[in-house]
């Protein structure tokens, strides 16, 4: 299903690259098909494509999906590029997958053996997401590459694949050749930064977080009147909730009908925008309230005029509110917000919660004004850790997550602007590049310094500046914010973390707000602490349309717990082998024992073998048709892992181990196995035959089809329709099944449903879908490939 990775470097001028997003010809989402169809156009002999920032693709992107659908139609191979193949979500990676795995089902040795089923219980945490990846996705990590292409750093020569362990504990160094030079990876050193989030808001931290409240439990059903009473001195959000304030004849009408979607998210919004900032900084905490007190009060004065502000048209004028005089203002709302009647409001009940609000966020304020930045805890925590080794006198890169925060952390860092190598970034723009360029001119050649321009040494920066740039002269990256999503670490720390740098370790800094409470805590009990104060403030419920508000707990755990190994992708841990490991070794032995190589290949199936181990275990390996099956017992008979690494990597061996004698029963017990793998065989078997009868809109189809064909005398036509209707008749996938069934709800017929489905055949190849799905559920004897006894 999936090109390896060793063939595309036997491509060279075969290959031409797309990057999804940066490419110049996509300009809009209208032209990109086009565009895409005349880029290929430019290149008849690639037979290879390879694309970029593939972790963007979604199949609700439909040009975007489309394009890379009609490519892979053209029978030619393609390649998925990026470094975070999951951005926000797992379902990220379930989008790449369906590029080449359209139907569901699945022959993957997952359990269950559907994708979108076993994506879902992904998300639910009952399954593990590398479980699935082992099977496709092609990742060499450093210690991949500096084992099998790596040279010692002493004696020039090349490693030996089977004594790495030195090079991987950092006992010995190596290099890969890279351009003919001679090239290191950087040793990774993270560090945990803690400061007392009390201290930095002076003793009123707990009263400022009971403001905004905890999070509501969807399940009770509260209403505005409800909600004031138990949180008498929390915000209502009544601004956020205009459907609960709706009289109730009118819930169900129009324009009214979306208020209550639109009011559940807003609020959650809202709760989570006041948490992050409370959390990010006491001055982006303070704008952010100070912008919702003014938009509160414009609102209120609004109400007084009879004039319900809402729509995006009315936001957009609340969140302006200096672009014109207050008489101005009004009558620009009155103007927008003529769908909303106000006497189908509960009008004076809306007027005393938003005026409960404005006098809770004008007290917020007041609270928060007074704290200066010579008061800031944390900030004079950045202030004097930057005088420390190793970040003195070093080139320094500070993450924040919003511009507030970063604009605040310069102007502290450099008052009056008095220091010309300091400089702050926080919107995209040709700004990106000159930043770029004047904080690392090594890395960024290119770059030509303008007169008055000075090299930076210290850049304050949100993460506009985390993806796509090299800016590994600076060795130190300081995340200022909580993490919440650990991919945006990993972006941000690969742009210093790059093989080419000069520096032989770089730093993560991570700051960690604490309480007193937690101060005599271990690490992992005051992590445990601060998720669940989060989990408790935004909710597990909330209606968060940004998927990166669900926090891993696990990787802010080995963030802050200071494992090095985090900071990339996930790199495994020794006890893990995968499958790009497990080929290298096999090209290896065909490369330097050919005849060994082949008496493997040619062993029969059941070969078994056994060894010493420190536990007493079996691996058996179990294939019927294309579906394979790893299975790990212990001394008990019970299956206890299916991980392909896991099981890979504890079959590892050096080519002296000693084999040892079969213990007692093991044939029998080996069979039991393959009992259970028949059983699980013939269930997959069945689902796929089952999901072969035709659906509502393959019914349709024909239906209209047939209709076409009785009404036209184009022998033409009628042939194409022929075709079509040959192709329907055969099993499809459920890609296909959902473009029916979207056709069949629309009611298209006539020419347009004939350009449809034409559409449809070629696009997914149905001439040869039923030949494919034939080769894919044909029924093979299960049978065991081989086994091993762990004694």
């Amino acid at each position: 299903m999936w090109e390896r990775y060793n063939e595309v470097y036997a491509l060279n001028a075969r290959v031409v690259s797309i990057g999804l997003l940066r490419d110049s010809y996509l300009r809009n989402d209208s032209e990109e098909l086009s565009a895409f169809n005349s880029l290929l156009a430019k290149y008849p002999n690639r037979d290879f494509v390879l694309i970029d920032e593939s972790h963007n693709l979604r199949h609700s992107d439909t040009q975007r999906y489309k394009m890379v659908q009609t490519f892979l139609s053209t029978g030619k191979r393609c390649c998925l590029l990026t470094a975070t193949p999951r951005n926000k979500s797992a379902w990220d990676v379930y989008h790449q997958i369906k590029l080449f795995h359209q139907d569901d089902l699945t022959t993957l040795p997952i359990d269950p053996p559907n994708l979108k089923d076993y994506f879902r219980m992904i998300e639910d945490r009952e399954r593990q997401l590398p479980s699935l990846l082992a099977n496709i996705l092609v990742r060499p990590t450093r210690n991949h590459i500096l084992r099998w292409y790596g040279y010692d750093a002493e004696t020039n020569e090349p490693l030996d694949p089977t004594r790495f362990q030195d090079y991987a504990s950092g006992k010995c160094r190596a290099y890969v050749l890279v351009g003919g030079k001679h090239q290191f990876f950087p040793k990774r050193e993270p560090e945990t930064i803690e400061y007392s989030i009390e201290e930095t808001y002076r003793g009123i931290y707990e009263r400022l977080r009971d403001f905004p409240g905890k999070a509501e439990s969807k399940k009770k059903g509260k209403d505005a009147k409800q909600t004031l009473k138990k949180l008498s001195d929390e915000l209502t959000y009544a601004r956020y909730g205009l459907w609960h304030y709706l009289k109730a004849e009118k819930k169900k009408q129009e324009p009214y009908t979306n208020l209550q979607r639109a009011g559940a998210n807003l609020r959650g919004l809202i709760r989570v925008l006041l948490f992050k900032r409370f959390e990010s900084s006491v001055y982006a905490f303070m704008e952010t309230v100070r912008r919702l007190l003014q938009t509160h009060e414009m609102f209120a004065k609004a109400l007084s005029q009879n004039i319900i502000p809402a729509g995006d048209d009315a936001q957009t004028i609340l969140y302006e509110p200096n672009d014109a005089e207050e008489k101005d203002l009004i009558d620009a709302l009155r103007q927008v917000s003529i769908k909303y009647r106000a006497e189908d409001f509960h009008l004076d009940k809306l007027k005393e919660h938003i005026k409960h609000d404005v006098e809770i966020l004008r007290t917020m304020l007041e609270l928060v004004e007074p704290i200066t930045p010579d008061k800031d805890v944390k900030l004079q925590t950045l202030k004097h850790r930057l005088l420390q080794s190793p970040l003195s006198g070093q080139k320094k890169l500070i993450f924040t997550q919003y511009a507030d925060t970063a604009r605040y952390l310069y102007e502290s860092l450099n008052p009056e602007d008095e220091r010309k190598d300091i400089d702050v970034i926080y919107s995209s723009g040709k700004k990106k590049s000159r930043i770029a360029g004047r904080f690392a001119p090594c890395a960024n050649p290119e770059y030509v310094f303008q007169a008055g321009d000075e090299e930076l040494n210290i850049v304050i920066a949100t993460d506009v500046l985390s993806e796509g740039l090299n800016l590994q002269d600076c060795n130190i990256i300081i995340n200022y914010d909580l993490h919440w999503n650990p991919v945006r670490l990993i972006q941000r720390f690969g742009r210093i973390d790059r093989i080419g740098t000069q520096h032989e370790v770089v730093y993560g800094f991570n700051f960690l707000p604490e309480r007193g409470i937690d101060r005599n805590l271990a690490l992992r009990e005051r992590l445990h602490n601060r998720i669940q104060e989060i989990h408790d403030t935004i909710g597990e419920d909330a209606a968060i349309p940004d998927r990166t508000e669900t926090l891993n707990e696990e990787a802010m755990y080995a963030i802050y717990e200071q494992r090095s190994g985090q900071l990339s992708l996930f790199e495994d841990e020794d006890e893990y082998l995968d499958l790009n490991e497990a080929e290298e070794i096999l090209r290896a032995l065909r490369r330097e024992n050919k005849t060994e190589y082949e008496r493997i290949a040619s062993l029969r199936n059941g070969i078994r073998s056994a060894r010493l181990s420190f536990e007493q275990s079996k691996f058996v390996f179990c294939q019927s048709g294309r579906y394979q099956q790893l299975y790990l017992l212990n001394e008990k008979e019970e299956i206890i892992c299916r991980e392909t690494p896991r099981i890979l990597g504890l079959l590892k061996c050096l080519p002296e181990t000693q084999t040892e004698n079969l213990p007692q029963g093991y044939n029998n017990r080996v069979n039991d196995v393959l009992k259970q793998f028949t059983v699980e065989a013939k269930k997959r078997q069945a689902e796929l035959a089952h999901s072969t009868s035709l659906t509502h809109g393959q019914h349709y189809a024909l239906r209209e089809l047939r209709l076409m064909f009785s009404q036209t005398i184009d022998e033409d036509l009628k042939g194409q329709i022929s075709i079509l209707e040959k192709a329907l008749r055969n099993p499809i996938t459920i890609a296909i099944a959902r473009e029916l069934n979207l056709l069949r709800r629309n009611n298209v017929a006539g020419e347009s449903l004939l350009k449809s489905l034409s559409n449809l055949y070629y696009t997914h190849r149905m001439d040869t879908l039923a030949t494919r799905r034939t080769k894919e559920g044909e029924a093979v004897m299960p049978r065991i490939i081989c086994s091993q006894a762990f004694v």
